[in-house]
């Protein structure tokens, strides 16, 4: 088996929301946060044929960056990296210790916003809260706001948001905007949970335990 690029940027991406992960048999990965605050899965190209379960993704990447273009055995208890004359054995970590998804995975109990941003959107968010120190993201009915809740009259990058009906305001942390590049369908629970679906990758964020949600 060899890991496609996309593959590869998607367990990166998951690397920062928890350094560890199981991948389970078949062809779906799966994270979620040690605090259970994030929780991310994806489609992939490759089938894994049997239950690999690794302590810490980074080092597992940085090894594999070793190679250009590695062959991956899965073995009963290590990775097997081969090329040419090379080859690196990669030890599987105990299964227990690391902080897995429900065996359900995560639905939304009710989707009361439902919004749509594109790429070049998620990167302005991003780059606006690194700029402006930006510790929170509102959606609110007016729009999308970049600002920092705790201080009164901080700088603030909004996204204007189509017209409705509904009154809402309801924060996630910046900290938690982990996804990759993507255009993202974004369904909002106002009773805690937001939903980013993208072309192959979805996650899940808590929202913060203030704000309000009233139908128009």
């Amino acid at each position: 088996m060899k890991l496609s690029k996309q593959t590869l940027a998607i367990l990166k991406n998951f690397s920062m929301i928890n350094q560890s992960i199981v991948i389970k048999p078949g062809s779906k990965l799966e994270t979620i946060s040690n605090v259970k605050d994030v929780f991310a899965d994806a489609t992939i190209e490759e089938i894994f044929d049997k239950q690999v379960s690794i302590y810490d993704l980074n080092e597992l990447l940085g090894v594999i960056s070793l190679f250009e273009d590695p062959e991956i055995s899965l073995e009963d208890s290590y990775l097997l990296l081969t090329q040419g004359k090379t080859s690196q054995k990669y030890y599987y970590a105990d299964a227990s210790i690391i902080t897995c998804p429900p065996d359900k995975g995560v639905t939304l109990p009710s989707e009361e916003i439902n919004l749509s941003i594109d790429r070049n959107t998620l990167s302005m968010i991003v780059r606006a809260a690194a700029i402006n120190n930006a510790s929170d993201l509102t959606f609110t009915n007016n729009g999308i706001t970049v600002h920092d809740k705790a201080v009164p009259n901080s700088n603030m990058f909004t996204v204007e948001t189509p017209e409705t009906n509904d009154t809402y305001n309801l924060s996630i942390s910046v900290d938690k905007l982990k996804m990759v590049p993507d255009d993202y369908e974004i369904a909002i629970c106002s009773k805690g949970l937001a939903k980013f679906t993208g072309n192959y990758i979805n996650y899940f964020v808590a929202l913060q335990p203030e704000g309000s949600y009233e139908k128009g």
